[in-house]
């Protein structure tokens, strides 16, 4: 077995994968979310483990049901895996989904359809998070209206207010996606003002999202604009992840070392570079869920996201040479 599929490989059966962990075990109570096979799946076939990548993708093109909907969380029963008809998918589930579908190699007419719904609601999409997973997976492709359209949605929010240099007025969850997408379309379109926002958005986190040197993401509260006392817990992987595969980009966009120097510091969270001094790795190559301010330091929980976010920060990392 490959170590470093090892984890994704334990979450996951027959129909995807589950979306928390207990401890070091799926926990099958909280079903599957879409979002975690999307990103799966593109992990997994940068790996080249063909198993696994046929399981999410499977997954993905059921998610669409016969009536043209698109659901988010599905449920073991007896007879498989059934919808949770009650919740209406999160534009971020539909955008991971679209990101997934027009990034692999993979195809059917089934993907065709899924990308036609989502695409055809997308312009009218107003988070930014999830116009920047769907720009991740356009650029992959011929240059659109619909790209262009959500690129300046992305730069008309971009706002410098004394030294809040950002596109919100608060840091949220998986910030450094809105700057990595910019940096993708900027190196891919030669887009010159998607690359100057991306430059002073990640110099941003990167002043941001630090403490006497130390890497210090924002917590899962996040961090308001004119916040005078920072929450330092719970601090969780999507962020270093993000932030390393946003600096990636930047360093694929212009070959200032600047970024992947601060790659392997921010690589360093995982293994012990943070306010904690914990390591979130364990000898299975799993990752927790986060650094707590609880006396055992880290999250014992190994769930999807985690996981899949430290895969694909890993990944990031060794194209970048910075890891075996």
């Amino acid at each position: 077995m490959n170590l470093h599929l090892q984890k994704l490989k334990q979450l996951t059966n027959k129909w995807g994968i589950y979306q928390h962990g207990k401890l070091d075990k799926p926990n099958p109570k909280f079903g599957y979310a879409l979002e975690d096979q999307a990103r799966a799946m593109l992990v997994s076939e940068t790996f080249g483990d063909k198993k696994l990548t046929d399981i999410y993708f499977q997954f993905l093109l059921n998610a669409l049901d016969q009536s043209g909907q698109i659901y988010q969380y599905f449920y073991d029963n007896k007879n498989g895996i059934t919808a949770d008809k009650t919740t209406k998918c999160s534009e971020d589930a539909l955008s991971m989904l679209a990101w997934a579908l027009l990034t692999t190699q993979k195809e059917t007419p089934k993907k065709d359809q899924i990308l036609k719904i989502i695409l055809s609601q997308a312009k009218d999409w107003p988070h930014l998070r999830s116009i920047a997973y769907l720009i991740l997976g356009l650029t992959n492709g011929d240059k659109s209206i619909l790209e262009n359209n959500l690129t300046h949605k992305i730069l008309d929010s971009y706002q410098e207010d004394n030294d809040w240099h950002w596109f919100e007025d608060k840091l949220t969850y998986g910030n450094a996606l809105i700057p990595w997408a910019l940096w993708q379309r900027g190196q891919v379109r030669h887009d010159q003002k998607s690359l100057k926002i991306a430059q002073k958005s990640t110099a941003f986190l990167l002043n941001t999202y630090q403490k006497n040197g130390i890497p210090l993401p924002t917590s899962h509260l996040g961090l308001q604009k004119n916040d005078q006392n920072r929450l330092y817990f719970d601090q969780q992987p999507i962020e270093a992840a993000y932030l390393i595969l946003c600096l990636e980009a930047a360093f694929k966009a212009t070959k200032d070392v600047f970024y992947r120097e601060n790659a392997k510091k921010w690589w360093g969270w995982f293994w012990g570079n943070n306010i904690n001094q914990a390591q979130l790795i364990d000898k299975n190559f799993a990752c927790y869920d986060g650094i707590t301010k609880k006396i055992d330091k880290v999250n014992q929980n190994q769930g999807a996201e985690s996981n899949i976010c430290f895969l694909m920060a890993y990944q990031a990392v060794k194209r970048l040479g910075l890891a075996k």
